[in-house]
């Protein structure tokens, strides 16, 4: 039997409490519970300022000058492009603390689970480009001091990034955060002592709108390329953080950075007559004192190529995980990340190997060509997230193909292929320029068309979205990262009749578990108050029955076939003897159980129990249903059934969401439990719970029970018909005190 129980979610999403080996980051792609959310939301502005306060940002500046605009119109026009790219950028940080996602994982709710491989692919070109940028200007800064080749040094980078990017999310925080100590200081003096010795020639003067174009479109490419890690790093915020703190954190910390050092290098390459990195850079520093220039390279170059090589391995392999997670089961592990960033690595460092010397140009292609990728999907992302769905997903159907976000979606893939091809006449690069880019000058507007149709296309294919569609899906999500974030695990039984579903939390193999069956029209997280106040070490399962929760509703509903669900549960949990409890008529399902099954029953309580039939068609439920529908009429009942106003609410949205043919059915079924026959042939110890203030199931039927099975009665004061609500704290003690009293 054991064969036929499946867990649930998916086994790409694991969000079960704090997993840690060592100081070894355990969590890739799967999403983060609230218990381990920590951080506050202007620990991003130091992440993302030394994130870009390295060479490689400076070489965007370079590019201006490089087309003959002027040292004035260069800064401007990186500054502008810095700010616009941060700002699409920065928006999707906010993605992190909601969703407690990567970001490329969000895209299965626009791409679908498998399409959203297109932009992670795209993802993984940025990500092993820019370590590809990081091995050659880190080899070249160490060969400096160092003897051997670039490479060589370059190898070494690649190993130590690895392993930082292994250690995973706190580390690449704390180093990036620290980082800035050292560098920011370094590059101060950097660029007085550029403002103050070096003086723009007069080569440099010039303007075009092309030129100002491509500065403006590299610098903006540049920060926008960012934004396909950048809730990566605000994923492990607390979900209640400020919308408008981590956005304007994020946009202050890459902003600033990026308009500093694209100014200083537009700045530099507009003074000297042969535009390279690092000599321009070591001959700058060298004007205040002789081998300053040098240690200035090292300083600023190495400890930040490491830091970001880290950060693009880390989401290289995020990316690659949720391809493969795509596409076959595949369950998030430590070795499964260190074979994703060892991999990243060793690419990296091969292409590294092929790049030619005259890395410049190709620096400005590949800026550019990230641009044309990136764009399209980040207007599809960010519209879908801030105009259709709203920043309301089901976490957990993004791992289910078979999900309400499909395995390809249809919307955004056409938008994002709408939108690169739109912006196809207007590229400008090295390898192709386009018939709209050559009209105008060799100017290059692909972007702002890119982001315009993919956008656009978005929200036009998705005009008529209901959120309303979505809601059944969002709110089991949200049910199971709750019951995670709890160490429970939801598990299914398949019988004949259809899939059973249990909440089961483990316990000690010496504990006899226990059994929660609730009462009718509820589920079985009614009970989670209740046990999350038992010892650790009692394991228990609450099963869903026949018609509720989770669980199917085909078959007959009655007392005797819910007994016989619960004693299939048991046999596929390899189950083999329990203590049993249960409220209203799942009392009256414990105890047809422990009659027919005296083998299984270690013990039973009953909560509020259904000893007695009623007429179903009394009290007006039947028409109340009909009237108004199931889920105001079973308001009403559980409104008049609750002493304590209080709890009101939750035991409401404990409830079974079902038709009302469905809710008349169980509700016949449990105004038929009756117990007369079975109450004599429990064999086991026997607890009897009512609450005082019990209307439906009295204290009066509870005492005539417990005469006739010599159970022991406790009745609870001031409590009415669903104690595990109103009281689950003197419930618990009286559980256990029970469970203590029973061999």
């Amino acid at each position: 039997m054991i064969s036929d129980v499946t867990e649930s979610p998916p086994a790409d999403l694991d969000h079960s409490p704090v997993r840690r080996r060592g100081v070894i980051e355990v969590r890739s792609i799967d999403y983060v519970p609230p218990s381990e959310r920590r951080g506050k939301a202007w620990h991003q502005a130091p992440f993302w300022f030394t994130g870009q306060l390295v060479i490689s940002t400076m070489i965007v500046g370079f590019l201006g000058p490089a087309q003959g605009l002027s040292v004035g119109w260069s800064i401007a026009a990186s500054s502008l492009g810095a700010l616009t790219g941060a700002f699409f950028m920065a928006f999707h940080a906010n993605q992190g603390p909601t969703m407690g996602l990567p970001q490329m994982v969000q895209s299965r709710a626009q791409f679908g689970v498998r399409g959203a491989a297109l932009p992670m692919l795209a993802a993984i070109f940025l990500y092993v480009g820019l370590s590809v940028f990081g091995v050659i200007l880190g080899g070249q800064a160490l060969a400096l001091v160092l003897p051997g080749s670039p490479l060589l040094w370059g190898a070494l980078i690649v190993v130590v990034a690895v392993l930082l990017a292994i250690i995973g999310h706190d580390l690449l925080h704390g180093v990036l955060r620290w980082l800035s100590y050292l560098v920011v200081p370094v590059f101060g003096v950097l660029t007085v002592l550029a403002l103050v010795h070096l003086e723009p020639q007069p080569h440099a003067a010039g303007f075009s709108v092309a030129a100002l174009l491509i500065q403006f479109v590299a610098a903006a490419g540049y920060q926008l390329g960012y934004a396909v890690f950048v809730s990566d790093y605000s994923r492990y915020l607390p979900a209640s953080i400020s919308t408008r703190a981590v956005v304007g954190w994020t946009y202050l910390g890459a902003a600033a950075s990026a308009i500093w050092l694209m100014a200083l290098g537009s700045y530099i390459a507009s003074s000297v007559p042969v535009v390279d990195a690092l000599p321009n850079l070591q001959d700058i520093g060298d004007r205040l004192v002789p081998g300053f220039g040098t240690f200035a390279v090292v300083v600023t170059l190495v400890p930040s190529a490491i830091a970001l090589m880290g950060v693009n391995l880390y989401g290289a392999m995020l990316s690659g995980v949720s391809i493969v997670a795509g596409f076959r089961p595949l369950r998030p592990s430590v070795s499964a990340r260190v074979i994703g960033i060892v991999a990243g690595g060793v690419c990296a460092y091969l292409v590294a190997l092929a790049m030619p010397v005259a890395y410049l140009g190709s620096f400005n292609d590949f800026v550019t060509i990230v641009l044309y990728l990136l764009v399209p999907w980040s207007a599809v992302n960010l519209a879908d997230y801030y105009w259709v769905r709203r920043g309301r997903y089901a976490v957990t159907a993004l791992f289910d193909q078979n999900g309400i976000y499909r395995r390809w979606g249809a919307s955004g893939l056409i938008a994002y292929g709408l939108g690169f091809a739109a912006m196809i006449p207007f590229m400008s690069t090295g390898l192709f320029t386009g018939p709209a880019a050559v009209a105008l000058g060799g100017a290059d507007v692909a972007f702002v068309v890119g982001l315009l149709v993919a956008g656009g296309a978005y929200l036009v294919g998705n005009r008529h979205y209901d959120a309303a569609d979505e809601e059944p899906a969002i709110l089991a999500s949200r049910r199971q990262l709750a019951e995670a974030a709890d160490g429970l695990e939801r598990r299914t039984v398949d019988t004949a009749t259809g899939p059973l579903s249990a909440l089961v939390r483990r316990g000690s193999l010496e504990a006899t578990p226990i059994l929660f069956v609730h009462p009718a029209n509820m589920s079985a997280r009614c009970w989670r108050a209740l046990a999350a106040r038992l010892p650790a070490e009692q394991g228990w399962i609450a099963v869903d029955l026949r018609g509720h929760g989770e669980s199917t509703r085909s078959g007959d509903y009655s007392v005797e076939s819910w007994s016989a669900d619960c004693v299939q549960v048991l046999a596929a949990l390899g189950v083999p003897r329990a203590h049993l409890v249960g409220g209203s008529v799942g009392g009256t399902v414990v105890v047809e159980l422990a009659a027919r099954h005296p083998d299984l029953a270690a013990s039973i309580t009953t909560v509020g129990g259904a000893f007695l039939p009623v007429d179903p068609d009394e009290g007006g439920l039947i028409e109340d249903i009909l009237a108004v529908g199931p889920e105001l009429a079973l308001r009403r009942t559980t409104e008049e059934a609750v002493s304590v106003g209080e709890v009101v609410e939750d035991a409401i949205a404990g409830q079974s969401r079902n038709d009302a043919a469905t809710t008349i059915a169980i509700w016949r079924a449990a105004a038929a439990a009756d117990t007369t026959s079975t109450a004599a042939l429990v064999g086991c110890p026997a607890l009897v719970v009512v609450g005082e203030r019990d209307g439906g199931c009295p204290p009066e039927e509870s005492a005539g029970f417990v005469r006739s099975t010599g159970a022991r009665l406790e009745v609870m004061p001031g409590i009415g018909h669903l104690p595990m609500y109103e009281a689950p704290a003197e419930l618990a003690v009286l559980l256990i005190e029970h469970l203590r009293r029973t061999p």
